[in-house]
């Protein structure tokens, strides 16, 4: 059986902005799931290049904010990886650092129940503008 949760997160920028990068999202992540007494998460570099192309279609606007094409990228993941037993999809965008897009996540239930779910593997993928907007993507599976 498999579980597909679709949550859409927009996040307004905080002072003091950096520029994100995936591996402090995925060390926020594992930080917060290890106090939850949850297992981390392990990167996948395929689900990364999967999240990443999500984000870079959301900037130049190829799909709009959101989770379009969610079951086409779990077909594609599932080509390549094999079974896939449950999927999620957190998303955000804003000119955000690593640790207030996951600040974000986790003070929303849905976001939250994702990063606390069941899971194994996680990709992230973050497309950045000139202009300081990033658009994330986690994805999330078992």
């Amino acid at each position: 059986m498999m579980r597909f949760v679709f949550l859409i997160c927009l996040i307004l920028p905080v002072r003091g902005f950096t520029q994100p990068r995936s591996s402090d999202i995925l060390r926020y992540v594992n930080e917060y799931r290890h106090k939850k007494g949850l297992a981390p998460l392990q990167a996948n570099s395929f689900l990364s290049s999967v999240a990443l192309e999500h984000s870079r279609d959301m900037l130049t606007g190829k799909t709009p904010f959101g989770h379009e094409g969610f079951h086409e990228r779990i077909d594609r993941i599932r080509k390549r990886l094999g079974p896939v037993h449950v999927a999620a999809e957190n998303v955000a965008s804003g000119p955000m650092s690593a640790r207030e897009v996951v600040d974000g996540w986790l003070h929303s239930a849905g976001h939250r129940k994702n990063i606390e779910g069941n899971f194994k593997l996680t990709g992230i993928g973050l497309a950045k503008r000139r202009d300081g907007m990033v658009y994330f993507t986690q994805i999330f599976m078992r």
